[in-house]
């Protein structure tokens, strides 16, 4: 059985869209953190878990695709794991999932920074990131 690349392309375009949801309701949360506000911080905590369960379901259902076939997983591997920078790709379909990965890499950076200076403004001194600037990690997509 072939990797069904439009599938691919689907599901990196849903782990997309899961992922802005994710940037939209950090900003969100920023402000009710800024408002003192712990109910809608609780439930916008709530709802940025069940969009981060939804990425983890988009990249499950796309390694569930290979199960059966080495070369498929093979080539998954490929498509997922190539720095989406430098890769062009050989078909319109792979050189759309190279364009969905920049884009998602891009916008998980972004979000991680976000998320970073959330963190380090809510927990202070007990921030998971510490208190001081260290070096960046690349986000992997």
């Amino acid at each position: 059985m072939e990797l069904d690349l439009t599938k691919v392309m689907v599901l990196l375009q849903r782990k997309y869209s899961s992922i802005r949801e994710i940037d939209r309701l950090t900003r969100e949360l920023k402000e009710a953190f800024a408002r003192n506000d712990d109910v809608s911080a609780a439930m916008l905590l709530e709802m940025r878990a069940d969009e981060m369960a939804k990425v983890d379901n988009c990249v499950d259902e796309l390694w569930r695709q290979t199960e059966a076939d080495r070369a498929a997983m093979q080539k998954l591997r490929t498509l997922l794991t190539t720095d989406p920078v430098k890769a062009s790709g050989k078909s319109l379909e792979e050189k759309k999932i190279y364009e969905i990965r920049r884009k998602t890499q891009s916008l998980l950076e972004k979000l991680r920074e976000e998320d970073q200076k959330l963190n380090r403004s809510v927990t202070r001194e007990k921030s998971f990131y510490g208190t001081g600037e260290k070096e960046k990690h690349p986000v992997r997509i």
